[in-house]
């Protein structure tokens, strides 16, 4: 077999010349699956791809499958096979795959880096477990224990799903812990939500007049959802253009970009610590802002060509089956090819989506003015964040003594009123204060 015959080492193929790098070989595994969630190693094979062989006993499957037990956590299933040439050279593929993000080999964890196999720093890993497909929501308890659907079920037997209110019908959805409690799924669902959901207006282009501020929130998310697009909606305004005797009509922004941009928003947002997301509205554009990255073993060119990995996997269920959803990932493609790929900002932290206005709309220059006061409490937080900048939330829930949902909303609000600002990246976050 020649070298093509296997092609080259990459993020989710690595050759091993033998069984004596077996440790090694596992621990490559591991980084792949960290990277692209699965990936194969060739026991056997030359580092450019040509089979040279290697003598496996009756065994040795069996051996590596313990061995990639013993050191790979959480466990996977692993394919192993003995392969043999034309010519009679034996060699073992092993593949796997994983999407309980991140997996470590022997206690640590590792990323692969085109064909190296990296130890992830404490960052990256905390990047993978929120940015990965383990679904962190279904394992968090609600903050609030006991909850009511009546708007949910009131929305889904509208759409004709009949939901049933029983153990079993909860867990199907996700919206249950592994012990059997309400999770943060459920709590977004449920009649308790007291999340804020807000569209801010700023008259002009920047933060530094808010003029309108109506929070959506503290009721089912899916509620929420609907009335956000509704109030955006509302703004849309249609100009006609009767030159050169044809009429000409132009809408001021897409209305099916920004649906699609406000519902992967809160499909895909971190919702561990209760930041929601929001929309921006501007005399020039509309910005849709939520928190948490892209998934880690995402690349930036599959997202833009909107290959689906959701991030919060049973939220993303509930949406699609309330229609708001779809499994054919084409949000990103409508936004992309509407306004281009520059109008969506993938951080570390925060995804945007801005969304420009096709002209000046009429109701601009007619907005109220608001300067909003801080609470004490604001006012603590901002100057504290200001001198503790590297802070995270829960040193605010320390210093304020306040529990860190509450600390959570305090710093939507601020950000929302254009107080504060978040900047950096996983390795260095720091809060800047802008007024």
């Amino acid at each position: 077999m020649s070298a093509a015959g296997l092609g080259s080492e990459n993020e989710t193929t690595e050759f091993k010349k033998s069984l004596a790098q077996l440790d090694k070989g596992i621990l490559s595994l591991t980084a792949m699956i960290n990277r692209r969630n699965g990936g194969t190693v060739y026991f056997g094979v030359d580092d450019d791809g040509t089979v040279i062989g290697v003598k496996p006993g009756p065994d040795s499957p069996e051996k590596v499958r313990n061995r990639i037990r013993t050191y790979v956590q959480p466990q996977v299933l692993a394919d192993i096979q003995v392969l043999e040439t034309p010519d009679g050279l034996k060699y073992i593929r092993v593949s796997a795959e994983g999407h309980d993000t991140p997996y470590s080999f022997d206690g640590r964890y590792y990323v692969r880096n085109v064909t190296s196999d990296e130890q992830a720093s404490p960052a990256i890993v905390r990047r993978m477990m929120t940015g990965g497909n383990s679904d962190i929501m279904r394992g968090i308890r609600s903050p609030v224990r006991d909850l009511s659907f009546t708007s949910y079920i009131t929305y889904m037997e509208a759409k004709n799903l009949h939901p049933r209110m029983t153990r079993d019908y909860f867990d199907g959805l996700g919206m249950l812990t592994g012990s059997g409690d309400c999770n943060l799924v459920a709590y977004l669902m449920s009649d308790q939500n007291g999340v804020p959901m807000q569209v801010v207006r700023f008259g002009g282009t920047t933060k530094s007049s808010m003029s309108e501020r109506t929070d959506h929130g503290h009721r089912c998310l899916l509620l929420t959802v609907r009335s956000v697009i509704d109030s955006i909606a509302s703004l849309n305004e249609t100009r006609v253009d009767l030159g050169r005797g044809e009429r000409r009509e132009t809408e001021l922004f897409d209305a099916e970009a920004f649906r699609e941009s406000w519902i992967n928003a809160c499909a895909h947002n971190d919702w561990k610590d209760m930041l929601p997301p929001s929309v921006f509205v501007f005399d020039d554009r509309i910005e849709v802002q939520s928190y948490g990255g892209i998934p880690f073993s995402l690349s930036e060119d599959e997202f833009y060509s909107g290959k689906s990995m959701p991030v919060n996997r049973a939220l993303f269920g509930i949406l699609t089956m309330a229609d708001y959803s779809e499994q054919s990932g084409h949000g990103i493609p409508t936004i992309v090819e509407r306004y281009g790929r520059e109008a969506i900002s993938v951080g570390e932290t925060m995804v945007t989506v801005t969304i420009p206005f096709a002209f000046r709309p009429r109701w601009a220059s007619a907005v109220r003015r608001d300067t909003g006061r801080l609470t004490e409490r604001h006012m603590a937080a901002v100057e504290y964040l200001e001198r503790h900048p590297s802070a995270s939330i829960k040193d605010l829930s320390g210093e304020l003594d306040i529990g860190v949902s509450t600390s959570g909303k305090i710093i939507s609000e601020l950000k929302i009123e254009g107080y504060l600002e978040n900047r950096g990246n996983n390795r260095r976050n720091v809060w800047v204060r802008l007024k």
